[in-house]
């Protein structure tokens, strides 16, 4: 598969660390408290890989917050649909309910839209290509030839990845959308990373989120260059928040109690199957 066809070239010249963040889905705090823990470990890169919209509504504020302090961005599936006012999230989830279940959750985005934020979301570019010291990474939303599509850790072949970052003239590769963080090595000393989303846990019953920082020293070993961070954030009084502005509740007890709502389904066996084991070992913890 080719890259997809927009593409914006960037630099971020001698920094030493890149936040890698996507999937903020409207929830404010939540991606503030990243910004503030990356800004903590040192970061002086961002990049935002889409999805700045959902199911938390507040999407200009969510906007505004991720124009005032990401330098890099890519447009996720919800930016794309919102520019064309769509109703469907397009997400590309496999089983029907899902897809009935994050659309409602894009319709709902789009009530705190304005319409010059809407003819903005229309110029976002679908890849970035970024000169790092490290090399050129190539950063996507979903992956780097579809916007929408679910890379899961389970099912991304070497050969794909390979691909990609040849036809990229590239190091590593960063995405986002599933919503579950991964990181994997590439032959050739090349790498590949899953930065997780930071408006909702990663199904693992705990509430906090996660994004990525990838160090960009040359001198850093490959395994010691990615790192998924865990970051807290005041998510009983959001959930609280957003109960009482509207939000469905299949929406808001994902936030308080870190268990998916929607997406389970649409899963892949061996995600599915490690999730199930995370919880079934939570429960017992909480039973002992």
């Amino acid at each position: 598969m080719s890259l997809l066809a927009q593409v914006a070239h960037h630099s971020v010249g001698d920094a030493r660390r890149l936040a890698l963040m996507g999937g903020a889905y409207g929830n404010v705090p939540a991606l503030e408290a990243c910004l503030g823990h990356a800004r903590a470990r040192g970061c002086d890169a961002f990049a935002f890989l889409g999805d700045m919209t959902g199911c938390c509504g507040h999407s200009d504020e969510i906007l505004a917050l991720v124009r005032d302090n990401f330098p890099i961005i890519v447009a996720g599936n919800l930016e794309q649909q919102a520019h064309l006012g769509a109703s469907d999230c397009a997400c590309n989830y496999t089983d029907a309910a899902d897809g009935r279940c994050s659309g409602a959750a894009h319709a709902y985005s789009l009530l705190s839209l304005n319409a010059t934020n809407q003819a903005w979301l229309g110029t976002l570019p679908d890849l970035a290509l970024v000169e790092t010291r490290l090399g050129r990474l190539l950063l996507c939303h979903g992956s780097p030839a579809q916007t929408n599509e679910f890379l899961y850790e389970s099912e991304v072949p070497d050969e794909q990845l390979i691909a990609w970052l040849e036809e990229a003239d590239a190091v590593g590769m960063a995405c986002t959308h599933t919503g579950l963080p991964w990181m994997l090595r590439v032959p050739g000393k090349r790498f590949a990373l899953n930065c997780g989303v930071v408006g909702k846990p990663d199904h693992d019953a705990d509430p906090a989120v996660h994004f990525a920082i990838l160090e960009l020293l040359p001198e850093i070993p490959l395994l010691e260059r990615m790192q998924i961070e865990r970051v807290e954030y005041d998510h009983s009084r959001w959930a609280h928040q957003i109960a009482h502005e509207g939000v469905e509740e299949i929406f808001v007890r994902p936030l308080v109690d870190g268990r998916w709502t929607v997406g389970l389904a649409s899963l892949p066996q061996i995600e599915r199957l490690k999730h199930d084991l995370i919880m079934g070992a939570c429960s017992n913890a909480a039973d002992g």
